[in-house]
């Protein structure tokens, strides 16, 4: 009792001021956009090691999303 609570290592803290919440919504939209270019890159050497053969584009994207994925969350 009486023993404060802190964020263990690698938790994460939200901010309660709407000020600090804009800057993490801006934080997380950066983090999105460079997951998505890191699938598009991805997805593209797939593509590139089949040839480019075309109607293979969504199983590209779906396969390269799935291994940035499973990178990310290891």
């Amino acid at each position: 009792m009486g023993q404060e609570s802190r964020p263990l290592y690698g938790e994460l803290v939200i901010a309660s001021s709407y000020e600090n919440r804009s800057g993490i919504q801006d934080e997380v939209r950066s983090i999105k956009e460079q997951i998505r270019l890191m699938i598009e890159e991805a997805a593209y050497f797939l593509a590139e090691k089949r040839g480019f053969t075309p109607g293979y584009e969504l199983e590209d994207w779906l396969q390269a999303e799935a291994q940035i994925k499973k990178v990310i969350l290891l």
